[in-house]
């Protein structure tokens, strides 16, 4: 007879994977995403940080074109809501809807405009991101140096800022 039952079967008969297999392929995947997650992580951060920066860009060229058009940059909005655009006549130049989100690093994007300010440019408000964090995205707008150049942190109000016109 050819085929046997399994009682018949002595131990190296019997097909599957011992104990022993299981394991070290569990910990052969534990390794390889030890090894890949924070590659991953990084990845993640940097496609974060480059759409803030995209959306500040565009943010950025918005307000320049209402300037332009305008003969100025709108005034500062002080009512407290820092996610709300300084005037309607903005919707005009930009997505007020993404101008609402919350931004990649944390907080919301907010208007500082000259007349309460000594420059016009847009702060990131109650931003969550972590110092380092921050200087990458530094490094995508601008020079990596926070205490100079278009994107900074104001001393003043601790925001991070970029900066249209000074």
């Amino acid at each position: 007879m050819l085929l046997r039952n399994a009682k018949e079967m002595g131990p190296r008969d019997r097909s599957g994977f011992t104990l022993v297999e299981i394991m070290i392929v569990v910990l052969t995947i534990a390794l390889l995403s030890a090894i890949a997650l924070p590659g991953f992580r990084k990845a993640r951060t940097q496609t974060l940080l480059t759409q803030v920066a995209n959306d500040i860009k565009v943010f950025g060229d918005g307000f320049d074109l209402y300037a332009l058009e305008r003969g100025g940059y709108p005034p500062d909005y002080h009512l407290g809501a820092p996610y709300n655009l300084p005037n309607a006549a903005m919707e005009e130049y930009l997505n007020a809807e993404k101008w609402a989100d919350t931004t990649g690093v944390g907080g919301n994007y907010n208007w500082e405009g000259p007349d309460s300010y000594p420059y016009a440019g847009i702060s990131i408000f109650g931003a969550t991101a972590t110092e380092d964090t921050m200087r990458q995205l530094d490094k995508i707008l601008d020079d990596g140096d926070l205490t100079s150049g278009m994107f900074r942190k104001i001393a003043a109000n601790s925001r991070y800022t970029y900066v249209l016109e000074e």
